[in-house]
Order: structure tokens, then sequence, then C-alpha cells
């Protein structure tokens, strides 16, 4: 069984080179690993990489058994539900890992819910739900920094939980989350688009609830894209 603590370290800030000498990198918002059998993808919000005007496959993604390297990538994917009355949920991105770049043991090695388990998903409407658990790297925050000397990038992130409602969005196949502490006092909630939102059930069991697209200050809720999106989509992939 997954474990909150270890399933919250493999959400990752989108990481990209900047192109500039002065500061090489930056963030973008926030992202996280989802597999399909041996298939290692990389999710986040599509707007995070419009609004910065990045590539999605530009993403550093550290390999967990050598941080120094980063993954690369074979191809990009969108999910739209066709059924759907609005293009909300189609605000998200999967970065698809390549497997001949990377063998088993570096694409194993990533901590995160294999979908081609259906109970590794859960709807936030679920009366199951316990508790849910976010994690996600504020732009605004002045922990971020790099290393050149050490050849270290440091971040940190924003872990919150505590479920206080979930109630269906107006837009299709996306909910509203509030919890507790959505952000810390004085900031603004940039960069938690694109992390992810996990549930634990009655049973303790560690699952995934769905994507942060939004933030509505006037309710302190999160936009959530269902997980269900992402699973269909792989199913499909992977038939």
């Amino acid at each position: 069984m997954i474990e909150i603590p270890s399933i919250l370290e493999s959400t990752k800030p989108i990481l990209y080179e900047t192109g500039y000498d002065e500061w090489m990198y930056s963030y973008a918002g926030s992202c996280f690993p989802v597999r399909w059998g041996m298939n290692l993808y990389i999710v986040s919000a599509f707007h995070c990489y419009e609004n910065h005007k990045v590539k999605p496959e530009d993403t550093l993604y550290p390999i967990p058994i050598n941080q120094n390297e980063f993954f690369g990538y074979c191809c990009t994917l969108r999910a739209k539900i066709d059924e759907a009355n609005d293009l909300k949920h189609y605000d998200q991105i999967l970065l698809q890992v390549s497997r001949e770049v990377h063998g088993v043991e570096q694409i194993s090695s990533v901590i995160t819910n294999d979908l081609s388990d259906i109970n590794s998903i859960i709807c936030l409407s679920s009366r199951e739900i316990k508790d849910v658990w976010l994690r996600g790297y504020l732009i605004e925050n002045d922990l971020h920094e790099v290393d050149y000397a050490q050849k270290k990038i440091k971040q940190q992130a924003y872990v919150t939980n505590g479920l206080v409602s979930s109630r269906k969005s107006f837009f299709d196949f996306c909910h509203m989350l509030k919890v507790k502490t959505p952000v810390p006092v004085g900031y603004a909630p940039n960069g938690m688009s694109g992390s992810p939102v996990y549930a634990t059930d009655q049973s303790g069991k560690t699952r995934l609830a769905g994507t942060v697209i939004e933030y509505n200050s006037y309710t302190d809720e999160f936009l959530v894209i269902d997980s269900s999106v992402i699973r269909e989509l792989l199913r499909r992939e992977n038939a």
C-alpha cells in the first residue's frame, strides 16, 4: 500500500530552463506522475505551459534514483471527453516518459498510482473519502533558489490536507474542493495548478482523486478535474 508521505514526494515543480544566463531555471506550476503498467506519464495543467510560454516536453522531472538526471519524453497526450458540454476538463496534459531511453529500474523508481487498477482512483463525491491531500509549488516562495556552485536546485513544496467540503462543479467532470488551509497566509495560490489531489479512503488506501487547475478566491475552493478523465484516456491509449 502506498503511503501518503511517499506519494506526495513524487509531486514536483514544473522546472524548466529559461535560456538566460542570469537565471537559468524557473517554475511554471506543479506536476505529478501516474503509471499504466510500465508506461509512466507526467501530468499537469496545460495552462501552466501556455501562461509561461514553455514547451511541455521541456519539463525537468528528476529521476528518483539519480536526482541529477531528468526524464525524456516520447509524446504528449490530452484528454477530451466527447459527451462533455464544456472543455474545462481539457486543461490537462500528460507527457509519456520514453521507455526507449529509460529502463525498468528508472521508471519503477517513481512512486505513483498504477491507473490500470480501477481502485487506484476515486471521485471527490465518494462517501468513502476520509481525507484529501495536496502538494504543490507556490511560485511566490522565497525558498526557491538555484545553487550553481553546488549544482543543486532548491525548492519548497506546500502540503495541505483537511477536507472541509467537496461538490460537483458547474463544469463537466470537475469538482470544487475546499480544505482547511488551501494556501499559507499571505501567499497567492499561483503554482498549485497541476498538482494532484490524493484521497485516503476508509480503509487507509491512497487513491488519486484529480488534478488542480484553478483556485476560487471568493469561495476558497480548488477546481479539480476528476481522475476518471486521465484513466479513461490511458485506458484507450493502452488498449
